[in-house]
């Protein structure tokens, strides 16, 4: 019914994003020993000595603990249950940049030396109305691999009318983007045509049939799942891990998406085999219940940790742990 008039005009996407098959580049000082020792000690859950290595280097102008220190920080899940046990003195000189009466957020002081800094502060606080300015901002955070906080950023910036800036980057980077970046897209194109914009395609969709069994699949259950951690039973109700349908429905979605691999591993570590699917499907509700989606497991920097480097520490099953007890996950059943 959105296609319309609009069935005969689309046009296909020019290669404008398609940056995510080079070789990140190296972030300067991302590889300075007593950095990569905090990181070390991050991983391995030794938080307050890590955070305090990282706040000492940050102090002295060192960039990459300026954007791990800022994201951690503004990372609920990874920063509350330290905050909340700190002084007000003492959580502005663990985790912000001691300026003013409330200190500042590492990031923007590193905004001033660093474009990833700068792209990453515009995606909390910018409000891009030139499309130059955004292009510069989703290319440069596609080049450093930060995809949550770009997809977040798609989210909050679309109604300045740059959708189709959003949608060559997530056509052209799809892997990088998957599942939740899908559901953003199907979004996306469909908010084009109904501000009378031309479409956008990837080059293979050629028919007006295809053209819209693409959008159908762009906005299926699983790809709405995978962004906001909610799946519906019957297109109607949201499913509930307490009901056999629901608990089968988000089961089997967790299992499917990469993003939600993680949870595979720590149900296993966790329940019963008999307790495996009801697991799966009460952990990542309770997940969504936290806000956490879409990438509820990704690193808190993805250009300074990757996921897969989180996900295999030792701190990653008490950070699901912790957010699950405070949500008031139930258990194994």
């Amino acid at each position: 019914m959105l296609m319309r008039c609009y069935w005969f005009i689309f046009v296909f996407c020019l290669s404008v994003f398609a940056t995510a098959t080079s070789a990140q580049p190296v972030i300067p000082g991302s590889a300075d020993p007593e950095f990569v020792e905090a990181v070390d000690e991050w991983l391995e859950g030794n938080e307050i000595e890590a955070l305090s290595s990282m706040s000492t280097l940050a102090r002295m102008g060192h960039v990459p603990a300026k954007i791990l220190l800022s994201r951690i920080a503004d990372t609920d899940w990874l920063s509350a249950h330290i905050a909340e046990k700190l002084s007000r003195t003492e959580r502005i000189e663990l985790f912000r940049e001691p300026r003013g009466l409330s200190g500042r957020d590492w990031l923007a002081s590193a905004s001033e030396d660093s474009e990833l800094a700068n792209a990453l502060w515009a995606t909390q606080f910018g409000e891009p109305r030139e499309v130059p300015e955004f292009e510069s901002i989703v290319r440069t955070l596609i080049i450093y691999g930060e995809i949550k906080p770009l997809l977040g950023y798609f989210i909050k910036t679309w109604q300045f009318g740059h959708e189709d800036v959003a949608v060559r980057a997530i056509i052209e980077n799809d892997a990088l983007f998957g599942a939740a970046g899908r559901d953003f897209l199907g979004f996306a194109i469909q908010s084009m045509i109904q501000r009378g914009k031309q479409p956008l395609f990837p080059s293979r969709i050629r028919t007006i049939e295809e053209m819209r069994a693409f959008l159908d699949w762009l906005r299926s259950d699983v790809h709405k799942f995978a962004a906001s951690g909610y799946i519906r039973t019957n297109g109607t109700q949201i499913a509930i891990p307490t009901r056999r349908d629901g608990l089968e429905l988000i089961a089997d979605a967790a299992h499917s998406l990469r993003e939600l691999q993680p949870l595979l591993l720590f149900c296993e570590s966790m329940c019963a085999a008999s307790q495996q699917r009801s697991c799966l499907a009460d952990t990542a509700s309770t997940i969504a219940q936290a806000g956490a989606f879409p990438y509820p497991f990704s690193s808190p920097a993805q250009s300074l940790i990757a996921d897969e480097a989180y996900w295999s520490s030792s701190r990653f099953f008490e950070d699901v742990n912790r957010t699950l007890n405070r949500q008031g996950w139930s258990g194994c059943r």
